[in-house]
Order: structure tokens, then sequence, then C-alpha cells
């Protein structure tokens, strides 16, 4: 009889997954080349911040240049892509546009551009996500995982110099009864599945709900009426809510402002004397603004946590943790993604100026996406 060898199984984790990602860190001239390039054609001055700085350290896009164009706002975009085009025409002339707010669209144009390019060649692009709706950020990112080519992706961030803040008299008070002046967004409009993340729905099974929210609570409202889930009854049980956090001392009140315009939402707004309430213990975490690995790890682990239902995520958060939540989608096609976007902006009340410009390096798209697909798997090692 032969003496059987020794073995340990693992389960797979997500920590294994992030292991291998890199953090955001401040973009410098030690990057190479790109292929393709990948933008918005927005209204915020900062979408001129990765330009600018691709030509600062002569970082040339060989093959061409990708913009998403917007219906909302058309005369604020119009003015910036003034200044927009001339610096993105002296990388590359070849600029071919998509509708940003178009999923199907998204994937169609990307989907083109990288069949220009033999099986097998490795390419490299650049994604910048400083003026991009949540929608096109996480639509770009499954419609490269899509390809399954082998891709070295790198994602441009710039922050705004300034982001605009309501009067000193009403930043305490909830959102519902600030001036119309300091709301950004106004109406909610086209509030449906993702068709890159339409998920696997089941009749017999229920509801749940993993959000990312802001201060201004319509989108995220209707988008879980979309899901049946109604705000005073039903959104403290069946949603799991990820809060931001911040380090930086001037942008604190957001975060609070952030809690307070979702309790309020969810239990109605209270009078002075009697307290406020708290969400439930278990279903809420935090993670920083440009955290977008601590994103996806507390996305990864609600979606383990409740196989046995409708999952569905809606993203109101930052822009970074988008990259999260899209990474997240890309392992997870069971998962579904609720999109939602404002009738218009409050252009001149958003943001002004050009602060710091991020980068993530993914060396490889694929391998990520892979790591990620494996979580909850197991491995067997010899002891």
């Amino acid at each position: 009889m032969s003496i059987r060898k020794k073995f340990i199984v693992k389960k797979r984790d997500i920590s294994d997954a992030l292991a291998i990602m890199p953090e955001l860190s401040e973009f410098d001239d030690q990057h190479s080349d790109l292929d393709y390039f990948i933008g918005a054609c927005g209204f915020e001055e900062r979408i001129l911040g990765v330009p600018n700085k691709l030509i600062e350290f002569e970082i040339s896009i060989k093959k061409g240049i990708l913009l998403g164009t917007y219906e909302t706002n058309p005369s604020d975009n119009k003015k910036r892509k003034k200044e927009l085009l001339p610096k993105l025409k002296t990388l590359n002339k070849n600029i071919d546009y998509f509708d940003a707010e178009s999923p199907e669209d998204t994937y169609k144009s990307i989907s083109a551009m990288v069949k220009k390019t033999p099986p097998g060649e490795k390419l490299s692009i650049g994604i910048d996500i400083s003026g991009s709706s949540a929608t096109l950020i996480i639509s770009t990112m499954l419609s490269l995982v899509r390809t399954d080519k082998d891709i070295s992706l790198t994602i441009f961030y710039t922050t705004a110099d300034e982001y605009h803040e309501p009067t000193e008299a009403t930043r305490e008070e909830p959102v519902s009864i600030w001036k119309p002046s300091d709301l950004r967004e106004t109406g909610v409009i086209d509030v449906s599945a993702n068709e890159l993340a339409p998920g696997i729905q089941h009749d017999h099974l229920p509801s749940y709900v993993v959000a990312l929210p802001s201060m201004f609570p319509a989108r995220l409202q209707r988008g879980l009426s979309f899901l049946g889930i109604g705000t005073l009854s039903g959104a403290d049980e069946n949603v799991y809510w990820i809060l931001p956090t911040t380090d930086d001392p001037k942008h604190q009140w957001r975060q609070s402002q952030v809690k307070t315009s979702l309790i309020n939402m969810i239990y109605g707004t209270s009078d002075d004397e009697t307290p406020q309430p708290t969400l439930p213990e278990e279903q809420w975490g935090h993670c920083d603004v440009l955290d977008y690995k601590g994103c996806l790890r507390l996305i990864m682990k609600q979606i383990e946590e409740h196989a046995g239902t409708n999952i569905s995520v809606i993203h109101a958060g930052t822009k970074i943790q988008a990259i999260g939540v899209a990474l997240a989608l890309s392992a997870r096609r069971e998962v579904a993604l609720i999109k939602a976007r404002p009738q218009s902006f409050s252009a001149e009340h958003y943001s002004t100026g050009i602060g710091k410009t991020y980068a993530i390096k993914l060396d490889s798209l694929k391998i990520i996406t892979r790591g990620l697909a494996a979580v909850g798997s197991l491995d067997i090692e010899n002891n």
C-alpha cells in the first residue's frame, strides 16, 4: 500500500489577488509611451491635466485617441473641448468619438480600436478618468476586459484644485435644504442596468445591494427604487453602504455630509431634540476616496457573503472607487450594475483649476482579472 502524500487545501482569498495590484501614486516622467489613449470631453478644467503631463514628460500616443462625449451640459463641454483638442492633437491627430453614457457604444468603439492590433501583440493603453462619469469609467474597464487582449493599462486621475463648497451657513445642514446654487447636479434620468453588467437575477431570490453614496442622494434613491427597495423600508437591511473617508482636512466635512444625507434618506430628518439614527452596525464599511483596492475588497467580501441573493451595485461614489467597482464586476458577472445620470450638472459650481495627477499602472489587466475571478476557488498544495 503506497503512502499518500500529505497535502493542504487552501481557499484563494481576496488578499492574494490584491497583493499584485499597485497603489495609486503621483504621475511622474518614468511612465512609458502609450498605444492608445481613452478620455472624455467633460466641462471641468482638470481634464487638461493629463494631456499637459503627457506633453511635459514627452510621452507619446502612438496609434490613436478615443474620446467619450456627453449630451448633458453641451455648451459647457464644447467650450472645454476647444482647449482640450489642440493639446491632444499634439500627441496624436487620430481622434475618434463615442457616446460616453452608452455602455454599448463604449464597448463597440473600444473593441473596434483593439481589433486593429494583430493577435498576440500586447497593447499599452491609458485611460483618463478625470472628467469621466462612473458609467464611462466602469464601462471602459469592462470593455477592455471583454476584449481578452493582453493589455498594460495605465489609469490617470487629476484632481481639481478647488471643489465647490456651499456657504458656511449650509455646509453642516442637510443637502435637502441647501440653496439651488449650492447643488452640483439636478434631476435624474436613464435609470437602468448597465448593458455590460446586467448580472444574473433570479425571481425566487431576494435582492441585496452594495451602494456607494454621495452627498446628493437622488440618483441613489432612484437606483434603489428601480430594484424594488424602498429607502424607508428595506434599505437598512438589504443594502451594504460603503462610505467615503479622507485624510484631507479640507474635505472631511464632505464625508460627514454623505453620512448625514444617507441617514436622512433612510430614516427621514429628525428634529434637534431627537437623536440622529445610526446605520446598522453590520451594514456599512468605509474606504478612502482614493483607495480602489479597499473598495474592491469590501465589494468582493459582500458578494461572497451574499451568494444566495440577487446582488446589484449602485455607484455614486468617487472616480477612483469606480475602478474598484469595475474590477469586482469583471470577476463576478452574476452581479448587476445599476446606472443613473443627472439631467444636468452645475458646471459653474462644480470645480475649478487643475490639481495633482495620479496614476495606477496595471502591467497586465488580464492577469489581474483572472486572479480576481479565482477568489473563492480551492488550491491544493503538497505538504
